[in-house]
């Protein structure tokens, strides 16, 4: 039998068993709801019943109640009923009640009715049945409510037949009973009344239970019930769920009344008959379901369970014949499918083969079942054979553990053939199962021993270095910007102060909580402007209170190492180093000069004086041999007051009192007087000096005074350093929103050496020419450090034994006036 022909087999069987299920499974649930509906009547029917006991044994509980008052009470009174029927509070919906009385016997020979009940013969003029009482004739005598039953008072039982004989039954029997009320009575109430009646006895001596003595009567305690109202609100399912109609039987000669008028109630589901026995009567009770306790009835389930079952039938067969239809393109793909796996095996092979990588397979015993030719490189070094295929794996890996499902291991492993250093293999194991359910093992191996060797030497080369800066106390710190983390040293927290907290992910961002207010803005802007490109590095100093308003002052020197393509810098390296004890030595340093340089200017100041005066005495008078001694004195001293002033100005910088009066000058002014102070010194060394000025008149905003004197200094130094008959030229330049002043000579040119330190302060060019020559070195730092507070710049272009030009920029005053002629 083909497999389409089995399948169409299956799919016929499964939709007969699927019917059949379906239609089992609504035969069932039909049961079950309607055995679940039948207990919740039979549940409604004895909570009917049960509340309709209760009503009884309340209604005979009222008349024990009024009986319990007779006994008590010496002579019953109007005012004294009334306070008992407002005590139980008759009119109460709940009792079902009309009215409750009293009734006598009647007087004979007087037709009118007695005012109380009375225990003995003193207090009563009713008296225990003397022979001039009628013992057959029952009184109404009290009733409350009064205002709605009137008609009742005056009653005499024996009216009626039936009711006397009722009365007559109870009286003799000491038995609670019920009567049904009649027309003939009082018509004005109808005929849904019903008397329930409780004979009252004189209490005797004798010992209890006292049994009914016809000598001791004394009337009757009743209640009047509305039958309509008897049999409604027993439960509050009643007239929603459940409907009752009630009616007498035939067990007295009182005709059958139907104590509730039957509901339109069509065929319900659910009926009972229930027949009760009480005081006497018996009520015939017929208790049905109503629409409402019929439509909630789960009747409805059957349906949804048959319904459900036919989908789940339809899907069934919808999707046996989906597959019926996929099995037959499943087979036409498993045949090309196994061709393909046959293409794909062998081209596994072939890159297993080829592969980088050493790869074994080996059993669960370690016996080896296929290696690359990778592996047999790696491996056949290590041992005297030729071919691992068969060999164990322990032989040649002893310390590989075989027993753990997959993982990463790392080996040392000996050459049996090469005792040299030991191979660093590397391993990562995983552990598979073949259809048969046997163990394999795929190793994956790498030569690790030049990189373990690297990592090694790396490690130990970083060691050092890390002893090399804690040697020295610099902190090293590595910031990730784009994450917002950084990665501190301990010498870095060593020289903040502080120690490393586990929560924190930047301590690097923590030391700008405790920054001076003054450093912190200047802080980030070195930081910003070095992270925006603007400057290769971000080098500033700041104080950070360390402890108790112990201020410690740092150095940070950091660069962006790392950025985006877009510019962006990713991240930033750097060092900070504590360099409080070298600031308070500089600050010596420079008050010591600054104190020296005081000192030495007053005294300088007469001698300059002095020597003056004696040059100008000696000139007066024939030459001496004493002149040329005092115009060594005098230029030795010129050039002490130059350097005493140059100091005075380097403190002034660096102490930040530097003040600068800059206004709008004519550059062509300050172009001649700075030439013009340098004329007797050019002639010293044999240059002349050559001024170009603007053809159109320029201003220039700037300290006039501070500015002759960076181009003195400037124009000194082309002298000095000028080749001999040669001219030092002063030119300026109109540039957008500058003017550029350029002092240019012909010389040997400044060193290349020389040249990244020549406006460091004290800086001088290390050869004997240099030296012969003259000079502090402050002149070019002062000058630089003067143009920048004045808003310009200064640089230079030199090339050896030919033209130097040193230049600055000075702002223009007005710059609209300078593009117009632009």
């Amino acid at each position: 039998m083909s497999s389409d022909h089995s399948a169409r087999w299956i799919q016929g069987i499964s939709l007969i068993f699927f019917l059949g299920l379906s239609f089992s499974s609504f035969l069932l649930v039909h049961k079950v709801a309607q055995s679940r509906s039948q207990e919740a009547f039979q549940i409604l029917v004895d909570q009917s019943l049960i509340s309709l006991d209760r009503r009884f044994e309340d209604y005979s509980r009222i008349l024990d109640g009024l009986n319990g008052l007779v006994m008590a009470s010496d002579g019953v009174t109007a005012l004294e009923m009334s306070n008992y029927a407002k005590a139980l509070n008759v009119n109460d919906s709940m009792f079902m009640l009309d009215a409750i009385g009293l009734a006598a016997v009647a007087p004979e020979g007087n037709g009118l009715r007695g005012n109380l009940f009375a225990l003995t013969d003193s207090l009563s003029q009713f008296r225990s049945l003397p022979s001039t009482l009628q013992a057959d004739h029952f009184i109404v005598q009290y009733i409350e409510p009064l205002a709605s039953n009137k008609m009742f008072l005056g009653l005499d039982f024996a009216s009626n037949s039936d009711l006397l004989a009722i009365a007559k039954k109870a009286r003799d029997t000491g038995q609670t009973l019920i009567a049904g009320h009649f027309p003939a009575l009082v018509p004005q109430i109808g005929e849904s009344r019903l008397f329930m009646l409780k004979p009252i006895y004189k209490p005797l001596q004798s010992a209890y239970p006292m049994k009914p003595q016809k000598e001791g009567f004394l009337g009757f305690a009743f209640a009047v019930l509305n039958v309509e109202d008897f049999f409604t609100g027993l439960t509050t399912a009643q007239g929603k769920m459940i409907e009752i109609q009630a009616e007498f039987t035939a067990k007295t000669s009182i005709d059958d009344i139907k104590t509730v008028p039957a509901m339109a109630i069509d065929a319900p589901d659910y009926s009972q008959r229930q027949s009760i026995e009480k005081f006497g009567q018996t009520f015939s009770m017929s208790l049905r379901s109503t629409p409402q306790f019929d439509s909630i009835q789960p009747f409805r389930a059957r349906w949804i369970v048959l319904t459900l079952g036919l989908l789940i039938t339809a899907l069934v067969s919808t999707i046996l014949r989906v597959l019926i239809r996929k099995n037959q393109t499943i087979a036409v793909t498993i045949a090309q499918k196994t061709r393909d796996l046959e293409t794909q095996d062998k081209e596994k092979r072939s890159i297993l083969e080829n592969a980088m990588l050493a790869i074994l397979s080996v059993n669960k015993s370690g016996e080896i079942l296929h290696a690359n030719e990778a592996a047999l490189k790696l491996l056949l070094p290590l041992t005297n054979q030729m071919c691992l295929s068969k060999k164990s794996l322990s032989d040649l890996l002893p310390d590989m553990d075989l027993q753990d499902v997959g993982g990463w291991s790392k080996l040392h492993v000996t050459s049996a053939i090469d005792k040299g250093e030991p191979l660093i293999i590397e391993v990562e194991k995983k552990t598979w199962f073949t259809a048969e359910g046997e163990t394999r093992t795929t190793l994956l191996m790498r030569d690790i021993t030049v990189t373990e060797r690297h990592a090694k030497e790396i490690a130990e080369a970083e060691q050092r270095w890390n002893l090399a800066l804690m040697s020295v106390q610099i902190g090293v710190f590595d910031i990730d910007l784009e994450r917002e983390t950084s990665v501190v040293s301990d010498t870095w927290l060593a020289n903040m102060r502080t120690e490393a907290l586990p929560s924190c992910k930047n301590p690097y961002q923590e030391q700008m909580v405790r920054m001076h207010p003054d450093d912190l803005v200047r802080f980030i802007k070195a930081e910003a402007a070095c992270i925006e490109g603007r400057t290769d590095r971000a080098e500033v100093r700041f104080r950070v209170n360390v402890a108790n308003d112990e201020w410690r002052w740092i150095k940070s020197d950091a660069v962006v190492v790392e950025r985006a393509p877009d510019g962006t810098a990713l991240r930033m390296l750097g060092i900070q180093t504590d360099v409080t004890e070298t600031f308070k030595l500089e600050r010596m340093k420079r008050d010591f000069v600054a104190t020296v340089s005081h000192e030495l200017r007053t005294p300088l100041t007469s001698i300059i004086g002095a020597l003056g005066l004696l040059q100008a005495h000696s000139q007066a008078e024939k030459p001496k041999s004493s002149d040329r001694l005092i115009e060594i004195a005098l230029s030795n001293s010129d050039r002490l007051a130059s350097l005493v002033n140059d100091i005075l100005d380097m403190e002034k910088m660096n102490s930040g009192n530097m003040n600068l009066e800059v206004n709008s000058f004519s550059l062509n002014e300050i172009l001649s007087d700075a030439s013009q102070q340098c004329e007797t010194y050019a002639s010293q060394w044999n240059v002349g000096v050559e001024v170009s000025k603007p053809e159109v008149e320029q201003m220039i905003s700037t300290d006039k005074k501070r500015v002759i004197q960076v181009l003195t200094n400037l124009l000194s130094n082309a002298c000095k350093f000028a080749y001999s008959e040669t001219t030092v030229r002063l030119t300026a330049e109109v540039l957008q929103t500058h003017m550029k002043i350029s002092v240019s000579n012909f010389g040997p040119g400044i060193p290349e050496e020389f040249r990244s330190k020549i406006f460091q302060p004290f800086s001088q060019a290390d050869n004997s020419d240099a030296r012969q020559r003259g000079g502090t070195g402050l002149g070019l730092s002062i000058s630089r450090t003067l143009i920048e507070l004045m808003g310009g710049t200064i640089g230079f272009e030199s090339e050896p034994d030919q033209e130097t030009v040193f230049w600055f920029t000075c702002p223009l005053t007005n710059v609209s006036e300078v593009l117009a002629v632009a």
